[in-house]
């Protein structure tokens, strides 16, 4: 802001605060003096030197601060001075402290040892003499107490005395095993273990040896040594899966052990590699006899010693499924040169788990004969097989001499008209589902899936093979049974799509493959098809392909019938319709004869494919009859000819009183689908007036809109609702009564 402007602002604030008083001298005196103090005032508060001015002691206030705080300063660091003197002569105690602490430590660590040693001495030498007096109970006890010390050891550095302990454990595991195992054989021989008959395990054992055999089971289930001093002992990689067994069952299993390596291993009769049943049969029979005798005596003892990850029964199982997993392994090597009996071999291995898992609840989380079938050798050759046998049976049921493999079964129950190969495929198919689903790794049932969908396509080139063989009359060749065949096999694959084991499959394919199933084409018309729902599943390309070849076929079918009609309809397109003389009464008319050909292929070729196509599939077929007899007569016949009132009334006649009830057989309203047909004659038969004054009516609103536009109620009044105006002008036109320019209408 320049002066004059300041100037002329301080003139404006003045004349504004003390207005006339201005032009008084004495009051302009006033108001100067009064500003000088104003003025006199505000230097004095902003004088420094004056300390009883606000400004002034804070000022001086300020000073006193920091005078304190340079003292403070001074302080500090005399302070900091003093600390690093006294550190330094304090560092060199400290050191000679944490030396003293740290030997006292060794010491204590010795000592320490030192104990734990002398604590397993005293209690190997306190087992070594309760061993000697025979008491079982007290040397169990004893054990127990090393093992607590091994478990208390088990973050311990110390490796010697580690190792001491647990040679030790080992040592005196091995002397009670040994003792106790020889007691509890005693035992069982008097209960007559193992059963050799299921009538053995029905008695009921005396209650002293009961009493005595769950009093050694408790013991050995004590003296059981702790996992961290065990050392993994895997013979094979097939068998890391196999957890040993707790000491009680697995004295219980090592008779039976015994008897599965006499039978069959070596040079005996009932070692047959070609006969895996014999042995299979055998560990499920053992199972049989047996099981009730865990549940009942041993699992009790387990239960009571607190050890609920322990089941009797379950570890019994497992024992001896381990006998079946090295025998199979042995012998299937050795088979796969001879595809019979490697066959053979898989199919009991897999009823052999079924049977575990159905009648003995045997979990799939447990390790199972199945670990042999999928190692990489075996399942390679087990696919192979299955594709092998597979293509034999679908050669076999194509081709066979004595059943024609389209003829419909006999128990068909949803009028899906199922053909004797397609039954006899989904079957296979079926079979193969059950061989694989047990399968615990998804990859390997992943493999056995592509294997069907091969199959699957393979079965469909094989119907379309014999679709391009039919060159005759297809309605009364294999064709519609073929489309059966086709139908069937699509609702079972949506069924499939829907269950879990699919569903599974379906996720780990997308996973693994990042694989994004294609969705199904769009559907036509007749999609009140219930294969025509499904969402994404394994077999989505799958369902497309047999759905586009079954729509196909059935295009085809009705296309045929329609080739018919055309070929038998020439002498009915041409006859005399704008000279026909017949009576004005619709009741004295009888059906065109020309027309008679027409419908009677109709009815007869109609009713064969009924015959022989599912109830859906002939409802499609004839559907697109219908659809295509209208366009064919309202194309060819109404709009090529000219129709007087006998000919329109004839025509009427042959529609509604001949036409219409052929199809009122297979629906209640057979006119929904000849709508063209039957507004056409609507329009053929009103009365000339009535005719003349709509034409002139359509004619006249041409190209109005919105309320004026009135046509299409026009038409509706004479039963028209789905011709546009012009369309109903151009049948009009048909009329013989209305006359009009042909070249114009043309």
């Amino acid at each position: 802001m320049t002066t004059s402007e300041s100037k002329k602002e301080l003139v404006n604030e003045l004349n504004k605060k003390y207005g006339k008083d201005l032009l008084n001298y004495e009051k302009c005196k006033k108001i100067y003096e009064q500003l000088q103090q104003n003025k006199s005032e505000i230097e004095r508060q902003l004088n420094l030197n004056d300390e009883s001015s606000s400004i002034g002691k804070v000022v001086k206030e300020a000073e006193i601060a920091a005078q304190n705080t340079d003292l403070c300063l001074e302080r500090t660091t005399d302070v900091i001075d003093e600390i690093k003197a006294n550190l330094v002569e304090v560092e060199d105690v400290r050191r000679d402290v944490q030396k003293r602490l740290d030997k006292l430590n060794a010491l204590q660590t010795t000592f320490q040892y030192f104990k734990v040693i002398q604590r397993i001495e005293f209690l190997s030498d306190e087992l070594e003499r309760e061993f000697k007096k025979k008491d079982d109970e007290q040397c169990v006890t004893i054990f127990a107490n090393l093992c607590e010390i091994s478990r208390n050891l088990t973050d311990f550095q110390g490796s010697n005395l580690r190792n001491y302990l647990k040679d030790t454990l080992h040592y005196w595991h091995n002397v009670l095993k040994e003792k106790l195992a020889k007691d509890f054989d005693d035992v069982m021989k008097s209960l007559k273990w193992p059963f050799v008959s299921a009538n053995f395990s029905l008695q009921t054992p005396s209650p002293t040896s009961i009493l005595k055999l769950q009093i050694v089971a408790e013991y050995l289930l004590q003296i059981e040594l702790p996992s961290e001093t065990i050392d993994p002992r895997i013979t094979s990689a097939l068998l890391s899966d196999f957890p040993p067994l707790c000491l009680p069952v697995m004295l219980l299993v090592q008779p039976l052990k015994k008897r599965f390596l006499y039978h069959f291993y070596g040079a005996r009769q009932t070692n047959r590699p070609d006969k895996p049943e014999w042995y299979f049969t055998q560990i499920l029979t053992w199972i049989r006899d047996h099981a009730e005798f865990l549940v009942k005596w041993i699992q009790p003892v387990i239960d009571k010693l607190g050890l609920h990850h322990i089941d009797a029964k379950l570890e019994f199982i497992r024992g001896l499924v381990q006998l079946a997993v090295e025998k199979l392994n042995s012998d299937l090597p050795n088979l796969q040169f001879d595809d019979f009996t490697f066959s053979h071999s898989i199919d009991e291995a897999l009823g052999f788990d079924k049977e575990l898992r159905e009648t003995y609840s045997y979990p799939p989380t447990q390790p199972s004969i199945l670990a042999v079938l999928t190692q990489a050798k075996i399942i390679i050759k087990w696919m192979a097989m299955e594709k092998k046998y597979a293509m034999e049976k679908m050669d076999a049921m194509m081709s066979s001499a004595t059943v024609d493999p389209f003829e419909p079964l006999t128990y068909d129950i949803e009028d899906l008209k199922i053909t004797t190969c397609a039954d006899a495929f989904i079957t296979l198919l079926q079979t193969i589902t059950e061989r694989y689903e047990a399968l615990p790794q998804p990859g390997h049932r992943l493999q056995f899936l592509d294997l069907q969908l091969e199959l699957l396509d393979d079965f469909r080139i094989r119907l379309l093979q014999l679709v391009n063989a039919e060159h005759e009359n297809i309605v009364e060749s294999k064709i519609p049974t073929i489309a059966n065949t086709i139908y069937y096999i699509e609702n079972v694959l949506v069924d499939w799509g829907a269950m879990l084991h699919y569903l599974n499959l379906y996720y780990y394919k997308s996973q693994l493959n990042d694989y994004k199933a294609p969705t199904s084409p769009s559907s036509d018309s007749d999609d009140f098809d219930p294969t025509d729902i499904e969402g994404e599943t394994v077999f989505a390309e799958t369902l497309s392909l047999y759905r586009h070849m079954r729509r196909d076929l059935l295009f085809n079918l009705s296309d045929y019938v329609m080739l018919e009609v055309r070929s038998q309809g020439k002498a009915y397109r041409r006859e005399r319709w704008s000279s026909m003389n017949v009576g004005k009464d619709i009741k004295g008319l009888s059906l065109t004869p020309t027309a008679c050909p027409i419908f009677e292929i109709v009815a007869k070729r109609l009713h064969q494919l009924q015959k022989t196509l599912a109830s859906k599939l002939f409802t499609i077929v004839w559907r697109s009859v219908a659809q295509q007899l209208d366009n064919y007569l309202f194309e060819d016949l109404v709009l090529d000819n000219r129709f007087n009132t006998g000919g329109a009334l004839q025509l009427k006649y042959d529609v509604t009183r001949n036409l219409l009830p052929l199809f009122s057989q297979y629906t209640e309203r057979p006119e929904t689908y000849f709508v063209q047909l039957i507004e056409a004659c609507n329009l053929l038969n009103i009365t000339k007036g009535s005719a003349l004054l709509l034409r002139e009516t359509l004619l006249a609103l041409e190209g109005a809109t919105g309320i004026e536009d009135s046509r299409g109620r026009a038409l509706k009044e004479v039963g028209v609702v789905s011709f546009t105006p012009k369309m109903a002008v151009k049948i009009l036109n048909q009329r013989t009564d209305i006359t009009v320019n042909r070249m114009d209408v043309d």
